[in-house]
């Protein structure tokens, strides 16, 4: 192998490797803001109360939610950030194997398309189903004012924003039609703040798992299954 060759194998090596060093970054970055998001709904949902005076939980009454407002403002905005950046960054990743004709492609390019899934599932898809309020109101409402949450075929993402959070934090504590309606509603609510960010992190591993597999192959960490460890694999035919 000449010197160039072994340069290019190097160069080639070290755009990999800081293409992983980012990645991991942005799946601890996103494992943290699901968490987070999960933190705050239990939180908000045992720490706070409903009002007596109407069934519309006015959370602001009891406790000053502030920080937890910003805070969910800012998982929204870096969450959605660092899904990108990781797609980005996936599709660089398959770029440099594709063009250095390194093992492992296949497995990189799998984690690329759940990570194009995840990004679909993580958007508040919420803020654009015609959520007068609940979408873009960032200050705490008056006693006046009712907390729309918009058409109930809305679809949201998992990642909720902070009025939705006031407005359905206290599900089940309201007296409803009847209990198949009033658990139907508890299931549901658990499944939209808690069920469907832990599906978000399953995802997640299985992209950051694929992902790392690829790379250790491309970068010669890991053998390739089926062969022998001296056994030579030929670059594809052109």
């Amino acid at each position: 192998m000449t010197r160039s060759t072994l340069a290019v194998a190097a160069d080639y090596a070290e755009a990999m490797l800081i293409a992983r060093r980012w990645k991991n970054w942005m799946v601890l970055l996103l494992l943290l803001f699901l968490v987070i998001q999960i933190g705050i709904f239990l939180v908000v949902r045992y720490a706070g109360g409903p009002s007596p005076a109407t069934t519309q939980p006015v959370l602001t009454a009891i406790h000053d939610w502030s920080g937890l407002e910003w805070l969910i403002n800012v998982t929204d905005f870096l969450g959605i950030i660092c899904v990108v950046v990781l797609a980005v960054l996936l599709l660089l990743i398959t770029a440099i194997m594709l063009v250095g004709r390194l093992i492992g492609v296949s497995f990189v390019t799998g984690a690329f398309v759940w990570c194009v899934v995840l990004g679909a599932l993580l958007f508040p898809w919420q803020s654009l189903w015609n959520y007068p309020v609940a979408g873009t109101m960032q200050t705490a409402p008056t006693p006046e004012e009712n907390i729309q949450v918009g058409p109930s075929f809305g679809l949201p993402g998992v990642l909720y924003t902070w009025p939705e959070l006031q407005h359905r934090a206290h599900f089940g504590q309201h007296h409803l039609d009847s209990d198949g309606d009033r658990w139907t509603a508890i299931a549901l609510a658990w499944a939209r703040f808690v069920g469907w960010p832990a599906v978000a992190i399953i995802l997640l591993f299985v992209i950051h798992l694929r992902s790392g597999r690829g790379l250790k192959l491309a970068l010669g960490e890991a053998e390739v299954q089926g062969t022998d460890a001296g056994e030579a694999i030929p670059p594809p035919a052109v």
